[in-house]
């Protein structure tokens, strides 16, 4: 069986960069297309990402390593990385690697856009 390769594009909405990933979240030994992508926008002060995952059918070890190198760059800029629509087979792998807890996720584009800009309300 042929895989489909991993597609990701990017667009602006606001001050959000907006990524779309399709196919398969594994960068393998092959390039870390969304990593690259990330790492290229937050070294250009690009520092808020909500990554599309609706269409992600498949998230491997290294695919989680791919949101964690993601994640910790845009950290070190004071930036923040959501994710968007994860199906339920990858959000139980972000389960598994308790990055669940790590990401914000959204169902919604509106409603993620709009967080970016409100600060986070303090624990009780």
């Amino acid at each position: 069986m042929m895989r489909r390769p991993t597609k990701v594009i990017s667009r602006q909405v606001d001050s959000v960069r907006v990524v779309k990933v399709t196919g398969r979240l594994d960068p393998g030994d092959g390039p870390d297309q969304l990593s690259e992508m990330v790492i290229k926008f937050a070294e250009d002060d690009q520092i808020h990402f909500l990554l599309d995952l609706r269409s992600v059918t498949y998230i491997s070890s290294t695919g989680v390593g791919s949101l964690i190198k993601c994640y910790r760059a845009v950290l070190k800029k004071k930036g923040q990385v959501k994710l968007l629509s994860p199906s339920q087979s990858v959000r139980n792998i972000l389960a598994i690697s308790k990055l669940d807890g790590v990401f914000e996720i959204f169902s919604e584009e509106k409603e993620a856009i709009a967080s970016f800009d409100k600060p986070k309300k303090p624990a009780d």
